[in-house]
């Protein structure tokens, strides 16, 4: 895995902000091999191993947990038929055609359960399917085909029965083919260039509901979107001191019909807009259009031997809106394409950062980085806004600017008995949207002032090592009610001062430690084993913590006398507000 927070590549888009590069492993092109754990919270295995005579290899991954099954016997609702558990299936293939040609094919499918009882709860998956080939066209001039199938669905039902639920899944699809072609003019100087196209489809609700037997489908049409991208980037190393990467990638996003398309009437920010107009399209006719040019440019000066400055400034264009009202993210969370009348959202970065090895033996690493970020067209809601099945949510959303700085710390001490990291950011997150807030900027969900991350390592013995690692964030920013009325002895909740997170969830912090004893190395002939093992006993939120995931506002359900006050409380829950001991049994061979 690779994490770009700056200085992302112009062969990356369709993101304003960080990016993670995740790239399976190839199997063992020499020799068979098996990993794999027994514990008590989850299992995995692994295979791996040549194929076709050494000239490919494969591997094959799986995992699955299990959790509800084992405290099945101590919870009532997990014996009642509720569920919650994950699992994942990975796999991959590669084949050397001759020495200048190779393909490979990877797959992973995976899905999250969390169910109340037999009927009722929630679920959510990935699927995705990689062709690539890779080819040596010359000694100078290399190439990179993918094609990939990706789809990404989640789902939820309640009721008791056939007679009476409510049933609703969404899904977006997506295929891209993207070929990629890297040209070395020399050591010291690498060019990138290529395309790509990413073809969409969205299913924003397939839902249907059944009251004393009528079934009423409220599904909404599915939405159809290609986004584009050409780009071209120059590594140079320029000399000892200097090395530049700079490039231009430009990036263009249409929908699609069939479908309808509607025009919303003028009205006061933060007011609910109405269609007033309408217009039909056919399948394959274009019903918005947008494009967006992303320069990037990433310079780096070594100081010195040990010491460098790195400096960046990045423009990215997201065509993709992640819509929620929530104060925590969940997998419900519901994403809208960009259309006529929801504009692409694009961000230009800045960042400046100092980078040092320190120690005799260059044990310690450290860095400060600072950024800024400033994007528009940010995507938010007016209040009391429909967003799960609507099909006018357009006229529930607004749109304004977003800023986002901080400083960035981090050491790490790299060798020795006892090694980890310390990492802490100081950062704000906001938006300035009109309509919301009175116009005036305030914390997006996502805004965590601080954000402090301790993990450290100690080597006992060869045999004992010890591990921990203590998570501090700021809580999530929320909005509370700051008045209330009382219609017919129901209390409505109201906002008086009109704010957007007006306040913040208590902050989230939790300690994990482990303990891991490694198997024997020698049998008891005293020869080296070839197959190694290892146990790992841990405890998950060591002091109970009981982080919020969300905190709401309930009325007492019992009947008030006329004239009493009515009662309410504020509510939290937690996911897990427990401390959670784990046992794994872990082995290669």
């Amino acid at each position: 895995m690779k994490l770009y927070k700056g200085a992302i590549p112009a062969q990356f888009g369709g993101r304003i902000a960080s990016l993670l590069d995740v790239r399976m492993k190839e199997g063992n092109n020499k020799e068979y091999e098996a990993n794999g754990g027994i514990g008590t919270i989850f299992s995995r295995l692994s295979v791996e191993g040549p194929l076709f005579k050494n000239e490919g290899s494969f591997i094959v991954a799986a995992r699955r947990s299990y959790i509800d099954i084992l405290a099945r016997p101590f919870v009532d609702v997990l014996r009642e038929g509720a569920r919650l558990n994950f699992y994942d299936l990975t796999g991959k293939l590669n084949y050397n055609i001759n020495k200048r040609n190779r393909i490979y094919l990877s797959g992973y499918s995976g899905r999250d359960n969390f169910f109340f009882d037999r009927e009722q709860g929630f679920s959510w998956g990935n699927n995705t399917a990689t062709l690539r080939w890779n080819s040596i066209l010359n000694d100078r001039l290399f190439l990179n085909v993918s094609g990939i199938f990706s789809k990404y669905d989640y789902a939820l039902k309640f009721g008791d029965d056939d007679r009476d639920y409510f049933k609703w899944n969404s899904s977006i699809t997506n295929y891209t083919f993207k070929p990629s072609f890297s040209y070395f003019i020399n050591s010291e100087n690498e060019v990138s260039f290529g395309v790509e196209g990413t073809y969409y489809t969205f299913e924003p609700a397939n839902a249907s509901g059944a009251s004393n037997g009528e079934v009423t489908d409220i599904s909404l049409p599915e939405k159809y979107n290609l986004e584009s991208a050409v780009y071209l980037s120059n590594n140079q190393k320029i000399n000892e001191t200097f090395s530049v990467e700079y490039g231009l990638r430009y990036s263009h996003f249409w929908g699609f019909g069939p479908g309808a398309q509607y025009t919303y009437n003028d009205t006061t920010a933060g007011v609910r807009r109405f269609p007033v107009a309408q217009t039909q399209f056919g399948r394959g006719e274009v019903t918005s259009s947008y494009g967006t040019l992303e320069p990037r440019v990433a310079v780096k000066v070594q100081v010195n031997e040990a010491s460098s400055i790195k400096a960046s400034y990045i423009r990215m264009a997201q065509y993709l809106h992640l819509i929620s009202n929530t104060t925590a993210s969940n997998p419900l969370d519901v994403w809208t394409p960009t259309t006529q009348n929801i504009k692409p959202e694009v961000g230009d970065q800045f960042a400046v950062g100092y980078f040092r090895s320190l120690g005799k033996e260059k044990e310690y690493e450290f860095s400060a980085e600072v950024y800024y970020r400033a994007a528009k067209n940010q995507i938010d809601y007016i209040d009391g806004a429909d967003l799960l099945i609507n099909e006018f949510l357009e006229g529930d959303l607004l749109s304004g600017d977003a800023r986002a700085y901080g400083l960035e710390l981090y050491l790490q001490k790299k060798t020795g008995k006892l090694n980890g990291w310390i990492a802490y950011t100081l950062g704000r997150s906001e938006l300035q949207v009109e309509g919301i807030n009175k116009g005036e900027w305030y914390a997006a969900r996502f805004d965590q002032t601080h954000n402090l991350k301790v993990t450290g390592f100690y080597d006992v013995s060869k045999r004992v090592s010890l591990s921990a690692n203590f998570t501090l964030l700021s809580g999530t920013p929320t909005t509370f009610p700051t008045s209330r009325y009382i219609i017919q002895d129901i209390l409505i909740p109201y906002n008086a001062n009109e704010t957007r997170n007006n306040v913040r969830l208590p902050a989230f912090h939790r300690l994990d430690i482990s303990a891991r004893l490694e198997g024997k190395q020698v049998n008891r002939k005293g020869k080296i084993r070839k197959n190694t093992d290892y146990w790992v006993f841990g405890l998950y939120n060591v002091y109970g913590r009981k982080n919020p995931f969300s905190i709401y506002f309930a009325q007492n359900d019992k009947r008030i006398p006329p004239g009493q006050v009515i009662e309410t409380q504020a509510r939290q829950l937690s996911i897990i507000g427990t401390v959670v001991p784990s046992i794994s049994y872990n082995f290669h061979f």
